[in-house]
């Protein structure tokens, strides 16, 4: 799956850079007619390499653990003060549980 991702991600990036030079260079009818076609071939096949390789089990665990990033960061580092209605010690529990989301998220996130 690796090599996969890596030649999608070539053929993405030879197809943006190759309709990108054309047009910059200012290259002939043709020519550049031609480039861009085979520019826009390349970034489709890379596109739907990617399209078919990716899960929707994977981009679903990706968005679960960016919500769960941005909940646990918000525990840890925008926690309110509740000294008025509740006892000291909940601060450091909402930042441990805070911790606990974060680490969990960002588990999920990059692996």
């Amino acid at each position: 799956m690796v090599f996969e991702i890596i030649a999608a991600a070539v053929l993405i990036a030879f197809g943006l850079l190759s309709i990108y030079f054309s047009v910059s260079e200012g290259a002939s009818d043709e020519k550049m007619l031609a480039i861009l076609a085979i520019g826009t071939a390349a970034l489709l096949l890379g596109l739907w390499i990617l399209i078919t390789k990716l899960t929707l089990i994977l981009l679903l665990r990706k968005l679960g653990g960016l919500l769960l990033v941005i909940v646990g960061g918000f525990l840890v580092f925008g926690f309110p003060d509740i000294g008025d209605y509740q006892r000291p010690g909940m601060s450091k529990a909402g930042i441990f549980i805070g911790l606990i989301i974060l680490i969990i998220g960002l588990y999920y996130l990059f692996f």
